[in-house]
Protein backbone atom coordinates (compact mmCIF):
# COMPACT_ATOMS: atom_id res chain seq x y z
CA UNK A 1 0.00 0.00 0.00
CA UNK A 2 2.87 2.42 -0.34
CA UNK A 3 3.67 2.51 3.56
CA UNK A 4 7.38 3.07 4.87
CA UNK A 5 8.39 1.53 8.15
CA UNK A 6 9.84 4.06 10.66
CA UNK A 7 13.45 3.30 10.97
CA UNK A 8 13.12 4.29 14.38
CA UNK A 9 10.25 1.97 15.72
CA UNK A 10 9.49 -1.17 13.43
CA UNK A 11 5.74 -1.52 14.77
CA UNK A 12 5.10 2.45 12.98
CA UNK A 13 4.54 2.89 9.49
CA UNK A 14 4.14 6.49 7.40
CA UNK A 15 2.43 6.50 4.27
CA UNK A 16 2.60 10.61 2.88
CA UNK A 17 4.67 13.33 2.86
CA UNK A 18 4.52 16.59 4.48
CA UNK A 19 1.33 17.95 5.62
CA UNK A 20 0.07 15.14 4.07
CA UNK A 21 0.91 11.82 6.86
CA UNK A 22 -0.97 9.03 7.82
CA UNK A 23 0.63 7.04 10.67
CA UNK A 24 -0.44 3.16 11.77
CA UNK A 25 0.98 1.74 14.65
CA UNK A 26 0.74 -2.20 14.75
CA UNK A 27 0.44 -3.94 17.74
CA UNK A 28 -0.01 -7.92 17.37
CA UNK A 29 -3.68 -8.00 16.11
CA UNK A 30 -5.08 -4.43 17.03
CA UNK A 31 -4.14 -0.86 14.63
CA UNK A 32 -3.32 2.27 15.34
CA UNK A 33 -4.51 4.58 12.88
CA UNK A 34 -4.13 8.51 12.84
CA UNK A 35 -3.31 11.17 10.22
CA UNK A 36 -3.37 14.45 9.12
CA UNK A 37 -6.89 14.14 7.45
CA UNK A 38 -9.70 12.48 7.67
CA UNK A 39 -11.02 11.28 5.10
CA UNK A 40 -7.24 9.83 4.13
CA UNK A 41 -7.86 8.32 7.57
CA UNK A 42 -11.69 7.05 6.43
CA UNK A 43 -10.07 5.61 3.11
CA UNK A 44 -7.74 3.43 4.88
CA UNK A 45 -9.87 2.21 6.81
CA UNK A 46 -12.56 1.56 4.14
CA UNK A 47 -9.45 -0.22 1.84
CA UNK A 48 -8.50 -2.27 4.93
CA UNK A 49 -11.82 -3.38 5.83
CA UNK A 50 -12.42 -4.39 1.53
CA UNK A 51 -8.85 -6.41 2.03
CA UNK A 52 -9.25 -7.95 5.82
CA UNK A 53 -12.08 -8.68 8.54
CA UNK A 54 -11.91 -5.72 10.50
CA UNK A 55 -13.50 -3.42 12.52
CA UNK A 56 -13.74 -0.11 13.88
CA UNK A 57 -13.52 0.52 17.32
CA UNK A 58 -14.32 3.84 16.84
CA UNK A 59 -11.69 6.61 18.87
CA UNK A 60 -9.17 5.65 20.66
CA UNK A 61 -9.45 5.39 24.31
CA UNK A 62 -7.38 2.86 25.99
CA UNK A 63 -4.64 0.81 25.01
CA UNK A 64 -2.00 -1.30 26.53
CA UNK A 65 -2.72 -0.30 29.89
CA UNK A 66 -3.25 3.56 29.17
CA UNK A 67 -6.40 5.57 29.27
CA UNK A 68 -6.50 8.03 26.51
CA UNK A 69 -8.82 11.04 26.77
CA UNK A 70 -9.40 13.09 23.71
CA UNK A 71 -11.38 16.60 23.28
CA UNK A 72 -11.10 19.67 21.97
CA UNK A 73 -8.15 21.08 23.89
CA UNK A 74 -6.12 17.89 22.93
CA UNK A 75 -5.14 14.45 24.06
CA UNK A 76 -3.46 13.15 27.50
CA UNK A 77 -2.52 9.64 28.58
CA UNK A 78 -3.04 8.60 32.28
Amino acid sequence: MGFEQSPHEAAIYRWGNGGNALLVGVYVDDLVITGSKNAEVAAFKEEMKATFQMSDLGPLSFYLGIKVHQDNSGITLR
